[in-house]
């Protein structure tokens, strides 16, 4: 059974090598700071600059030789030249193999047999290479060599680093062309702050939308005479008194949690609640924190309130396994997200009754909240045949083909065409938890310095689990982290003028 965490530890393990110790390999330097706003980040209220906060450690400088990384599995299609056209190879690279995935095999399998129809002289060579370092060094390397793939599945934690170093294409001139690609044609403003700068696309969404929620055990709900689909939970005040009437015994003696508090090492659950109060972890132009106010103080001193004041939760361990006490229905509501029903489907007991919920209004916000993004996929400028790649990357993202790949694969992308679609109507009579996506997806805040979460979160996460832990205060453990993530966008900006 996975844990809870598999989803976003996925996108942890590419967000821990995307910063500029992976991008140093090759010889790149580090990359630029993002200089232009995502325009729908949360407003927030600048900190005063803390000033005796110790100095955060220096980011690396170097990464494994990018020599190093395995060579991509390789699956060719085949297709003869058309009369008159030029026969032509496009790689293809993703982690998603279709080895031990039949969904994904499925999706593939038709891709190979429908695309040659309409584009006869095409070949489509397939590669995969694993998630993580060995994909992004491959990434590099072969854009160093002048041999990159021509179509390119990148995480949002890669793609504006492989853009700030000149590794990809911007995308306008063809995007414009294609009405089905249009901003409005996609959900969540998330997705378009993730594949754009400064006005310059280059990504095209493929993957998500994944907003991060509240799961709740409807039946321990309804027991107590609250409403099964989170109705009553509106502020966090509200939650705070499901979160109480939920938990059975205390200490060593609770047998049934509210909610599992969680330790905030990873700053994506710190973000969303952040959200929920009003407030954001940087300014748009990630040129400065701005968690360090009265909205992330009082974020921590809630959760921490939650753990220690009210004890609504398990103890925060490593060993803690949340998904598996959720689904045994020994918690009320965990943190957790759209991508819920993957896990628990077949693992949870026949009649396990759930839902999901945002994250609720805080003091000083104004509504709910999600922390929600979609990967994409990229051109990189090395890449041959640009345009025969692109016209396969609209046929892929774009409907019919985008609906029939999440027919075959239940994988969606953020295009609407797929929630508006009779396949999508099926699913959620299978699974009808999964209505709530487009809206979360509506609801999300970036995903927290997103074009340089490595050392933003290391430098804010180590911080806040000292706090959630006893071993820092609220206020000076916030102003100490305040320091280390300006110091982190200080070496950025240093890195892209010098």
């Amino acid at each position: 059974m996975r844990s809870i965490l598999s989803r976003r530890d996925l996108l942890k393990a590419g967000a821990v090598l995307a910063g500029a110790s992976a991008l140093a390999a090759c010889g790149a330097t580090p990359a630029p700071a993002a200089t232009t706003a995502p325009t729908q980040a949360p407003a927030a209220t600048s900190a005063p600059a803390a000033t005796t906060a110790p100095e955060a450690t220096a980011a690396p400088t170097s990464a494994p030789a990018a020599t190093t990384a395995p060579e991509a599995t390789v699956a060719a299609t085949s297709a003869p030249a058309a009369a008159g056209g030029k026969a032509i190879t496009l790689r293809y690279r993703s982690w998603h193999s279709p080895e031990g995935a039949p969904r994904d095999k499925a999706w593939y399998d038709w891709l190979t047999e429908n695309y040659p129809k309409d584009h006869p002289n095409v070949t489509i060579a397939y590669e995969f290479v694993p998630w993580g370092n060995d994909y992004i060094q491959k990434v590099l390397a072969d854009s160093a060599a002048g041999t990159p793939p021509e179509l390119l599945h990148s995480s949002i934690v890669w793609a504006r680093d492989f853009y700030d170093r000149g590794v990809l294409m911007d995308l306008n001139d063809y995007i414009d062309k294609v009405p089905e690609l249009a901003e409005d044609q996609f959900l969540g403003a998330a997705t378009t702050q993730y594949r754009s700068k400064a006005g310059k696309f280059y990504g095209v969404p493929w993957e998500g939308p994944d907003s991060s929620c509240i799961a709740i055990n409807s039946k321990l709900f309804k027991d107590a005479g609250f409403d099964p689909k989170g109705a009553d939970i509106k502020t966090w005040a509200d939650f705070d008194k499901v979160a109480k009437a939920l938990t059975k015994g205390s200490g060593a003696d609770m047998t049934q949690a509210g909610f599992l508090v969680d330790s905030m090492r990873y700053i994506e659950g710190f973000a969303t609640w952040l959200y929920s109060d009003g407030g954001a972890c940087s300014d748009p132009e990630f040129t400065k924190p701005t968690f360090n106010d009265s909205k992330g103080a009082e974020v921590v001193q809630h959760n921490l309130d939650l753990l220690n004041k009210d004890q609504v939760s398990f103890p925060i361990s490593p060993e803690r396994q949340d998904s598996q006490l959720f689904m045994q229905g020994k918690v009320g509501m965990v943190y957790w997200g759209t991508w819920a029903p993957a896990e628990i489907e077949g693992n949870a007991p026949e009649g396990f009754e759930w839902w999901l919920i945002p994250v609720p209004q805080g003091p000083q916000g104004s509504g709910p909240a999600t922390t929600c993004w979609s990967n994409m996929f990229v051109m990189p400028k090395k890449g041959k045949e640009h345009d025969a790649t692109f016209e396969l990357m609209r046929y892929c993202t774009t409907p019919p083909v985008v609906i029939t790949r999440f027919e075959l694969s239940t994988r969606t992308t953020p295009h609407k065409a797929i929630f508006e679609s009779d396949a999508w109507k099926k699913v959620l009579e299978k699974t009808p938890q999964r209505v709530v996506t487009p809206d979360f997806a509506k609801l999300g805040g970036i995903y927290p310095f997103f074009p340089f979460f490595t050392e933003a979160n290391d430098a804010l996460g180590t911080v806040l689990e000292q706090i959630m832990g006893g071993q820092k205060g609220v206020k000076d453990g916030l102003a100490e982290a305040e320091t280390k993530v300006a110091d982190v966008m200080t070496r950025r900006k240093s890195a892209a003028t010098g």
